[in-house]
């Protein structure tokens, strides 16, 4: 992506967000990651946005490289062995029966010139995609219609069939966002933004209750202003839902961040108060839920002042605010709605060392496993953006090592780690 410091993250609620290559750029201020479910697969991106002077410190970040063919940029396990990931090098999505160690490709056969930009993981063997062409390089390109293809698979990506198309317009550089969310193999929305270096442009949600077979617009977001009246608060707004009914709208950076709430499946929206909401440039990430009732919302103050976590027990009315460790949240994992795993650093860029903590009284508390700047034996260093526990005790990370990440795996509940050769074929 162009125009922004990517933050990637690896979620388990019934949702994806946009596929793309991740570059690791500096002084940007990331949107925060997502909380995980168990059957979510996420990566967000920010933009550059004139927030305070951050009072973090702001290293330049160690130079990139290409990362590896078989590094991971997400990971969504369902059980130790059946699981998801995307490739880092071109965002192909991979497959396993056999555990983190060996993958399938299981992306879809698109026609000439299109390329994927959205996959939903929705179970152990389903996931939902949309493919799009027309993308471009140039971060000045102006807004076109875009066309968006879907595709579904139920049996891990060996075969999969094609769904109905529909267009937006969009940006078609590769630094917009988008959003697909999907709560059954049925139910799904797909959020559309023009990303760009300068204002924001809004949002345009689809919805289909069909797998993907057909879409149907149903809510265009405009854009929101800052107090002067103008538009350039960077403020992407993305849905996500618990039901077929309620979902959330999220979105930051503004005076004030946006939280929305709808119960007519996004045709309309209302704000919905919970804690700091008015504070200045705060982001907010998609909510996630555990259950019916019990949900989990990551929160930043990109002026420097720290981290939140807002649990729900209610189904989304009522929100609890509890601060999080270090600066800036990196990846979040909830295994219940108890336990769950942080990995959280002192600065705003990507690829420097993060804390891993870990709380089981829905975040109230944190407890340290490692450090800031703690250097396991190996040499490993918790700095990547992948958090992935299917128990209390198995689990996965990556560390950043300058030529792509490589995954690590934890059999005594985030304690200890050791890195994990990963095989695609």
């Amino acid at each position: 992506m162009s125009g922004g410091c990517v933050a990637r993250s690896r979620a388990k609620a019934l949702s994806a967000v946009l596929v793309l290559p991740v570059l690791v750029l500096a002084a940007c201020s990331p949107r925060p990651l997502s909380v995980s479910q168990r059957t979510r697969a996420s990566a967000t991106a920010a933009v550059t946005a004139a927030t305070p002077t951050a009072t973090a410190s702001l290293p330049t970040p160690f130079p990139t490289a290409p990362p590896p063919p078989n590094s991971l940029d997400t990971l969504t396990m369902f059980s130790a062995g059946t699981g998801w990931a995307q490739r880092s090098i071109d965002g192909a999505v991979l497959h396993t029966t056999l555990g983190v160690q060996h993958w399938s490709v299981a992306t879809p056969q698109l026609p000439t010139g299109q390329q994927l930009v959205a996959v939903a993981f929705v179970g152990a063997e389903s996931a939902r995609a949309l493919s799009a062409s027309g993308r471009s390089d140039d971060p000045d390109a102006a807004p076109v219609s875009v066309a968006f293809t879907s595709w579904a698979t139920d049996d891990g990506g060996a075969q999969w069939s094609r769904g109905g198309s529909f267009s937006a317009v969009q940006d078609p550089s590769s630094s917009w966002e988008s959003s697909l969310d999907f709560i059954n193999v049925d139910d799904g929305w797909f959020s559309a933004n023009q990303d760009d270096v300068d204002p924001s442009l809004g949002m345009t949600l689809f919805r289909t209750v069909d797998g993907g077979a057909h879409w149907e617009q149903v809510a265009k977001i405009e854009p929101a202003p800052t107090p002067s009246g103008s538009v350039s608060c960077f403020s992407q707004p993305t849905a996500r839902f618990i039901s077929p009914t309620t979902g959330w709208l999220t979105g930051g950076g503004c005076a004030t961040a946006q939280f929305d709430v709808t119960h007519d499946a996004g045709l309309t929206w209302a704000p919905q108060s919970i804690a700091l909401l008015s504070t200045p440039y705060l982001l907010l990430d998609d909510p996630t839920f555990l259950t019916s009732q019990d949900g989990v919302m990551l929160g930043i103050e990109t002026g420097g002042n720290g981290g939140f976590v807002y649990v729900t027990r209610d189904a989304g009315r009522t929100w609890t605010q509890h601060d999080t460790p270090e600066l800036w949240p990196v990846a979040v994992d909830f295994l219940n709605t108890a336990e769950g795993w942080l990995l959280s650093t002192n600065t705003m860029n990507v690829g420097f060392p993060a804390g891993l903590y870990f709380t089981d009284d829905g975040g109230q508390r944190w407890s340290t496993l490692q450090s800031v700047n703690t250097v396991l034996p190996t040499n490993i260093v918790l700095n990547g953006s992948v958090l992935d526990f299917v128990s209390p005790t198995l689990g996965w990370t990556d560390t950043f090592t300058g030529n792509g990440n490589d995954l690590l795996q934890t059999t005594d509940g985030g304690r200890t780690w050791q890195r994990v050769s990963v095989q695609v074929g």
